[in-house]
């Protein structure tokens, strides 16, 4: 931090040059500085004895991920001397310039400097394959240890402070938590929760069953050919010489003489129906015979 000037300069009485300023102060506070308020060094900081060592810049970005320089097609790793011989060949009859070759110096440095390339490269791929598997290593050891410091902090017990801070909580709920529950009443739900599927697959079954009967008992009234389609189709709308009619009263033959099914008027509503089933001989008659038709279908197994 440089040093800050005060107003009251203490050379100024020696010197005779404005010996007003070095009049007496009638106050005790220090004098008035001459750095302003927009001088970052206006409001003094304590600083430490020691200096704190600056921090280490952030790096904004990641780095790619690197390249897997081992990674072969074939089944021979790059590491291996067969491969290393396979890429670094040495020539079968290597060719000596002749005594009176001009370039022999030339071609003389050319084989230097492949045997040097050779060599360079073998000894960077078993440096490399060295340094990989040593960063391997640390790093699986460094995963280890972590799992194992967790786990070992999982498992630990509760500090003696914790437990003596800790809020209340009920037993049930310290049990459920610790899995210390009896074991009695997950059996006998699970019993309960195995009859209940049992009572709904027997339901199920049922239901199979009674649509398996009624459609053995009517596959009889069911159209396999054109012929029984052609009857079908003859018993519901008639030929063409004699279609069907319909009647005042709602009925359908062909001795009738309307050609639309409002020829006699709406057709009866909930009221009208009940009222033709309660009719009759008796009060609820029609709904005794539907009854009673259920209760023999039901008794007999099979459809009247």
């Amino acid at each position: 931090m440089p040093p800050r000037i005060p107003v009251r300069f203490p050379w100024t009485a020696s010197n005779g040059i404005n010996s007003t300023l070095t009049g007496r102060s009638f106050s005790s506070t220090a004098p008035t500085l001459a750095l302003g308020p927009e001088s970052p060094n206006y409001v003094e900081v304590p600083k430490p004895l020691q200096p704190t060592f600056p921090r280490k810049p952030l790096v904004k970005g990641h780095l790619p991920v690197p390249r897997d320089v081992f990674k072969t097609r074939s089944d021979i790793p790059k590491e291996s001397d067969q491969f290393l011989a396979q890429s670094t060949r040495e020539p079968k009859k290597p060719a000596q310039p002749g005594p009176w070759s001009k370039d022999a110096e030339y071609r003389l440095y050319k084989q230097r400097l492949a045997d040097a390339r050779k060599k360079a490269l073998r000894e960077g791929v078993k440096e490399l394959h060295a340094r990989k598997v040593e960063t391997d290593q640390a790093f699986t050891a460094q995963i280890q240890a972590s799992n194992a410091e967790r786990r070992r902090l999982a498992l630990a017990p509760p500090r003696q402070v914790d437990v003596l801070t800790q809020t209340s909580v009920s037993k049930g709920v310290r049990d459920f938590l610790g899995g210390r529950l009896p074991e009695t009443p997950r059996v006998v739900f699970a019993a309960q929760r195995r009859k209940a599927y049992e009572k709904r697959l027997a339901r199920q079954e049922a239901v199979r069953r009674s649509r398996l009967h009624d459609l053995y008992t009517n596959a009889r009234e069911f159209i396999v050919n054109e012929e029984q389609l052609d009857e079908a189709i003859e018993k519901a709308f008639g030929t063409e010489e004699m279609p069907v009619r319909f009647h005042p009263g709602g009925a359908v033959s062909p001795t009738g003489t309307g050609v639309s099914a409002w020829e006699g008027g709406p057709p009866e509503g909930v009221a009208e129906k009940l009222q033709s089933l309660m009719g009759g001989e008796g009060t609820g008659v029609g709904l005794a015979k539907e009854r009673i038709k259920k209760v023999a279908e039901a008794l007999t197994g099979g459809k009247m």
